[in-house]
């Protein structure tokens, strides 16, 4: 039986071929070689035939501080004014630009965010941090009946940036975080219905995100997808998958993921060794979970202190206690060698 978010996930995917084609967008990004004079009643088109390597920062925090006064003054009108600082070949920094949005994002118009979004997406000179894409996210996280607006504004990033997705992969990763994982597998599945093909990149972003969330089965799914695609899985992607179904007991699964990493000439780092050693130890396979142990040791891979306190608790459960007292004693006799607790700040 299918579990109730793995439903919820494929109704999106059935939603998403149902929607019909949108209306054309009434601020589209058009190309062309000389930019209309600026109008404050209506949105600019940004051209992306122009780019220059001389764009430049305004050079002192006092300039830059203006330029955003001026812009945040009138929210209506940043498109225009950046369109403007554009045609210059001025950009704002990361910082200032993300507070543009976040003004234009408390209008509560989504077509004033995402265009400004776009100016810079087209501009292929405005840098973007992880904040300002984590201000669209939020924006659409917090609007009301935002799908239809979603998927043209996913479109019309695709058309801008194509053939690259990572604009789509960053987006990805920032409704990731606020973990909206329902918006999250919408805009994947629109991606693939729109026969853009997902990088590893793509993938293991949603991997984790599927995982974060317990949707365990449609995170497996679409791990074979992504091998039957022919995009070989790295560190990452195993780690993911061996971690979240750890979470949930699956211990033979997750030893059978190890093994097949192994196998396909995947190296097993800390994180790798943790998640099966740890898994192993919970199920009362304390054997096989001390061979690993061994073997990680051997690799010249330093166990984390939240792995040798992992292993020295299974072991006190099996009642294995003068093992875990001589392991105790391993461990503080070269504290040094036992690397930071990383692991358990990603659990």
């Amino acid at each position: 039986m299918l579990s109730a978010s793995s439903r919820h996930f494929r109704s999106h995917r059935v939603a998403g071929l149902l929607i019909p084609a949108f209306s054309p967008d009434p601020f589209p990004i058009r190309i062309h070689k000389s930019p209309p004079l600026p109008n404050p009643n209506t949105f600019p088109s940004f051209t992306t035939a122009t780019t220059s390597t001389h764009n430049t920062h305004p050079s002192s925090q006092s300039q830059q501080q203006t330029l955003l006064t001026q812009i945040l003054s009138s929210s209506e009108n940043a498109p225009t004014l950046l369109q403007s600082l554009h045609n210059q070949h001025i950009s704002l920094n990361p910082n200032s630009f993300n507070l543009v949005l976040i003004s234009a994002a408390q209008t509560n118009h989504l077509h004033l965010l995402t265009h400004i979004f776009k100016l810079a997406v087209a501009s292929k000179t405005q840098p973007l941090n992880s904040n300002c894409y984590l201000t669209v996210a939020k924006a659409f996280a917090k609007a009301d009946d935002s799908v239809l607006e979603l998927l043209r504004f996913t479109d019309q990033v695709l058309e801008l940036t194509r053939p690259s997705i990572t604009v789509i992969n960053r987006l990805l990763f920032a409704f990731g975080q606020l973990k909206e994982t329902d918006t999250a597998a919408l805009i994947f599945a629109h991606v693939k219905d729109r026969s853009f093909s997902p990088d590893l990149y793509t993938y293991n972003t949603v991997l984790e995100i599927l995982g974060r969330a317990g949707w365990t089965g449609e995170m497996l799914r679409l791990f074979g997808e992504m091998k039957e695609a022919g995009i070989d899985p790295d560190l990452v992607s195993y780690n993911t998958v061996i971690n979240h179904v750890r979470k949930f007991g699956e211990v033979e699964m997750c030893l059978f993921y190890f093994k097949e990493m192994c196998e396909m000439g995947v190296q097993p780092d800390l994180l790798s060794y943790t998640a099966v050693i740890d898994g192993l130890g919970r199920s009362g396979n304390i054997e096989e979970s001390l061979r690993l142990f061994d073997q990680m040791k051997k690799r010249r891979i330093r166990p984390s202190l939240y792995l040798c306190r992992a292993v020295i608790g299974n072991l006190k459960k099996m009642g294995k206690v003068e093992m875990a007292v001589s392991l105790m004693e391993e461990m503080n006799s070269c504290a040094s060698g036992v690397s930071n607790p990383r692991w358990k700040k990603r659990r």
